[in-house]
């Protein structure tokens, strides 16, 4: 069945460029630098350290990471058009994802903070309902679970952004034992301006790593996605927001299964 062509808010897909598809595929993350605009990036930091500081002044369903402004991280275009190449498995309609937002959450940290813990890898090898899994099939790839990583402060180099260790959901070997020093050179990370995404499969090691940079906290908010018949974590949006969110930002929230598993507006 075909993809929707425009989000929930009315903007158009932005599919992956042939470059970011064998990226993507080759590496196991991708980084989209610059995605939102200066004043979304404003508006959505000030939520954050609202959700963080002053969450008595948000209405209650609305206090999650995909509450108020960042309800529109969860079906960005270029979250769609991602998702329709490496995720989707074909339960789609023009009122309906492909795809499911199965878990989020926010960090706020500051000079210090260290949450280095290496996680993931082998994709290949994990069982189906693992969801951490990234197979090919027929000139095609595809992630199980994935996550997407908004930037709302600049990342530097070194400083403390996720760590990546390129090509693992491939890897035959587990990680090496140089996976356990957050500086050892196997690990790969990244710089970007605010307003930046990073997306990686869950089937890739990787880790958080001590933020290093005294002028600014990281402020990420971390998104995930699954198919339609396979769920992961335990989360669910707030069923007041939920309804209050359009038709179509409400799929990404649906049951877990496949049969018929495409809901249309014209059915309510």
């Amino acid at each position: 069945m075909p993809h929707p062509t425009t989000n929930a808010d009315g903007l158009p897909t932005i599919p992956l460029t042939e470059d970011q598809r064998f990226i993507f595929d080759t590496r196991g993350w991708l980084l989209l630098p610059s995605v939102l605009t200066a004043e979304q990036i404003t508006t959505m930091r000030e939520f954050c350290y609202r959700l963080k500081e002053d969450s008595d002044s948000i209405p209650p369903h609305h206090r999650s990471s995909v509450g108020g402004p960042l309800e529109q991280l969860s079906d960005h275009p270029v979250v769609m058009g991602f998702m329709d190449e490496f995720v989707s498995n074909g339960y789609a309609g023009e009122d309906a994802y492909g795809f499911r937002m199965e878990g989020t959450f926010l960090t706020i940290r500051g000079k210090g903070h260290n949450n280095f813990a290496p996680h993931g890898g082998r994709g290949l090898f994990n069982f189906p309902g693992n969801s951490h899994t990234y197979h090919q099939h027929h000139d095609r790839a595809h992630s199980g679970l994935t996550r997407v990583v908004w930037e709302l402060n600049p990342v530097e180099r070194g400083e403390g952004g996720t760590l990546l260790l390129t090509g693992s959901h491939k890897g035959a070997f587990p990680p090496p034992a140089s996976t356990a020093d957050p500086t050892s050179d196997i690990w790969d990370d990244y710089e970007c301006p605010a307003g930046s995404a990073l997306i990686f499969t869950e089937a890739l090691c990787h880790s958080g790593a001590p933020w290093e940079n005294d002028e600014v906290d990281r402020v990420s908010v971390f998104n995930c996605y699954n198919v339609i018949g396979n769920k992961w974590h335990k989360w669910e949006p707030h069923p007041e927001h939920l309804q209050e969110m359009p038709f179509k930002r409400q799929t990404l929230f649906r049951p877990v299964y496949c049969q018929d598993n495409v809901p249309s507006e014209a059915d309510v």
